[in-house]
């Protein structure tokens, strides 16, 4: 039980980690003001801003739902962690023959699917855009996402390589639209139906005219 008992002692330690996933951080909250030089990375993990760092940021689309799917995704992390930091006592406490078989496989199977949910859940909130700007100029995009880790992520890209709405073949009609950019592969999502058009004048100058 010593072994048992310095295991546990040691998961412990990671339980301030788990708690920090829920601790709060850059929200993704409209900051229309800032400039590209106080938020993150690129894209292509370039630390610079493709723009000047006094050009600042005009609101023009944002989704609320954004921030309930930022605590879902760090409920799931904290799901898994606490799974995977259960599961070694556990497979000690059997091959000690002080648990039976379906305690093992009822703990393995739980973070087994914690871990399959996390994929999941990540993959699909990592692709929701929680924000969108325009520069004043109006030749440059920002985008604020989630992380996998559930923090904000800002994308900035020339308006000319966003596709619009009409090239990429979506609709108002549809529940989730489709952010292209041209000189990229990766696809990110926005609703009109659950968003808000704040600037619908800059919304058109982006996407072009709804259909």
């Amino acid at each position: 039980m010593a072994a048992v008992s310095a295991g546990c002692r040691g998961g412990s330690s990671l339980f301030p980690f788990l708690f920090s996933l829920l601790s709060p951080s850059p929200s993704l909250s409209p900051s229309p003001s800032l400039s590209p030089s106080c938020c993150g990375p690129l894209a292509d993990g370039s630390p610079h801003s493709p723009v000047p760092a006094t050009e600042e940021f005009k609101l023009v689309y944002r989704f609320p739902g954004i921030k309930y799917c930022r605590v879902l995704s760090r409920l799931k992390l904290l799901q898994t962690a606490t799974s995977l930091v259960v599961l070694p006592p556990i497979c000690y406490l059997y091959l000690q023959g002080q648990v039976s078989e379906t305690i093992l496989f009822y703990t393995t199977g739980i973070a087994v699917f914690a871990g399959v949910m996390l994929y999941g859940m990540s993959y699909f909130f990592r692709r929701i855009i929680g924000l969108i700007y325009l520069s004043e100029s109006g030749q440059t995009v920002r985008v604020a996402h989630l992380t996998f880790w559930g923090r904000r992520n800002d994308i900035y890209c020339p308006i000319e390589t966003v596709v619009t709405l009409d090239e990429v073949g979506d609709s108002k009609e549809e529940l989730l639209l489709q952010f292209k950019r041209s000189d990229s592969t990766d696809t990110l999502y926005f609703t009109i139906k659950y968003g808000q058009i704040i600037d619908k004048k800059k919304f058109t100058q982006i996407f072009g005219e709804l259909v």
